[in-house]
């Protein structure tokens, strides 16, 4: 930026901070809060991001809805950031829940897929990045993923996620698993440097350019990129044994619910199994597989609600077990049935296991914590006041970090600030369904009767909050297995002098084995 262009721009700011945005309508107020929020973020001029946050709240007040509101959220998101940006990364960063909130609700706001594809790609790039900052890089990378189902050749998109895939080889123990993304994260650099790609600024969008150049160049100097692709090793290997398993296994892809890193790369048949594990770690020799065999039956309850909701959501008729079983036509009408039910087992078994994880980890990290006080939220703190515990923070482990994030996402009491608008609602629905009176509806839009015990839900949401809910279990269930894996490594300097015994691998069950 030029001196005579910096001084253009701080007069704009300056003008605008002037005349405010009262008596205007709520279309000219947004443009020019969005306008003020993008010169001061240029300009790195705190007053006017100041001014724009107060703008901001003032539009929520006055209740903007529509299409604006998707503009206004994107812009308050940007805003908070700017007193984030070239700060020290580390865990605990006092704005990022409130970015990933606004991002949220903009990209869950039902008029989002009529906004313009720009909006989209920008709005879905940028929550990639927070949640990237947050370590939730298997979420960022389906941000990323969504950003190029809309433009397959956004670059800013195509260069994160080839820089993540990278990141995310790193941990794999499996030497071919490694490679394989590593190939994949090559594919997406050379998309990102095509004379295709689409970029919307100059400074930043070079910057990343030759990052992911560099990242490219080497790839190549290790890994014979192009013989990998001759074997084309994602290509289709469909090994189901009926049509019913086949769909099945159709669906898990397509949603990402398999415990496997490849199914992160797409819905390739060669993510159809579930293969994440426990790394190597070191243990009591009087107890070798307390944690793994804890891992695996946290794997098969995860397993076990993924089957009941994909039949509970596929039931196209009742059961046989629902013939003869007489229940009152009631308004608005119930969804009552062995579907539904299913449902919502899915729905309990997924929302348990984030405890279960806390569980895990308090045992793990040996954090002391009363087993009656562990919670997946408040695991990470001695108490609400409290900064992060020194177990934690201190590391660089993001697959940890990515957990602490993701307990953001849940709602425990009034004063908790969460990372996903609908975080109280998940948290109200498995209140009802386990302590009260859920109901679920026939109904899309159901009015509640005056003084209705039940908590209403359309089964469509209740059944699209279940599948959210397990895909936030599934990717806990990896970010613990990474978790392990890089506190192992940052543990094994210390035991260079430690005398340790090798404990003999257990065989896997076989199927006949498991019942």
């Amino acid at each position: 930026m030029t001196d005579e262009e910096r001084q253009r721009k701080n007069a704009i700011c300056d003008r605008l901070m002037k005349e405010g945005i009262d008596g205007r309508d709520d279309v000219d107020a947004g443009s020019r809060t969005c306008w003020l929020t993008e010169l001061a973020g240029e300009l790195g001029r705190k007053d006017g991001v100041a001014c724009a946050l107060v703008w901001y709240e003032a539009l929520e007040q006055r209740g903007v809805s529509g299409k604006q509101a998707i503009a206004l959220d994107f812009g308050r998101a940007n805003a908070i950031a700017a007193d984030r940006y070239g700060t020290e990364w580390k865990w605990e960063q006092p704005t990022l829940a409130r970015e990933i909130f606004y991002l949220r609700r903009a990209v869950s706001n039902p008029l989002f897929v009529q906004s313009p594809a720009s909006i989209r790609c920008m709005c879905l790039n940028n929550l990639g990045n927070r949640l990237q900052v947050a370590g939730r890089e298997i979420e960022a990378l389906d941000c990323w993923r969504r950003v190029l189902e809309v433009e397959p050749n956004f670059g800013m998109s195509l260069c994160n996620r080839a820089r993540m895939l990278a990141a995310y080889a790193e941990t794999l123990d499996d030497r071919d698993e490694k490679a394989l993304f590593y190939w994949v994260a090559h594919r997406e650099a050379s998309a990102a440097m095509a004379p295709t790609a689409l970029y919307a600024t100059v400074h930043n969008d070079e910057l990343n350019r030759n990052r992911t150049k560099e990242l490219k160049e080497w790839i190549e100097s290790f890994l014979d990129v192009r013989g990998i692709a001759a074997l084309d090793p994602l290509k289709e290997r469909d090994l189901s044994d009926t049509e019913e398993e086949h769909d099945y296994r159709l669906w898990c892809l397509s949603n990402c619910l398999f415990l496997n890193p490849f199914n992160d790369l797409g819905g390739y048949s060669v993510a159809t199994t579930d293969s994440v594990g426990l790394a190597a770690h070191v243990v009591r020799v009087d107890a070798p597989y307390r944690l793994e065999s804890f891992f695996d039956q946290m794997k098969q309850e995860y397993v076990s609600a993924r089957w009941l909701l994909y039949e509970g959501l596929k039931a196209k008729m009742p059961h046989f077990s629902d013939k003869g079983v007489l229940l009152a036509a009631t308004e608005p009408k119930p969804s009552l049935c062995l579907a539904v039910e299913k449902i919502k087992a899915a729905y309990r078994i997924s929302y348990s296991l984030f405890d279960k994880i806390g569980f895990f980890i308090n045992a793990y990290m040996e954090l002391g914590i009363p087993e009656r006080q562990v919670t997946f939220r408040t695991l990470w703190r001695a108490d609400d006041k409290q900064p992060i515990r020194g177990a934690f923070d201190q590391t660089g482990n993001w697959g940890f970090c990515a957990l602490y994030w993701l307990s953001t996402d849940f709602f425990e009491t009034v004063n908790d600030e969460v990372a996903e608008p609908q975080g109280r609602r998940l948290s109200e629905i498995r209140n009802f369904l386990e302590h009260k009176y859920l109901r679920v509806t026939a109904e899309e839009s159901p009015n509640a009767p005056p003084d209705d015990l039940a908590l209403m839900v359309p089964r469509g949401q209740f059944g699209a909050k279940a599948l959210h809910l397990l895909k936030l279990a599934r990717t806990a269930l990896i970010y613990l297995a990474i978790g392990v894996r890089f506190e192992e490594q940052r543990r094994e300097p210390a035991r260079s002098n430690v005398p340790l015994e090798e404990i003999p691998s257990m065989p896997h069950l076989t199927d006949a084995d498991k019942m």
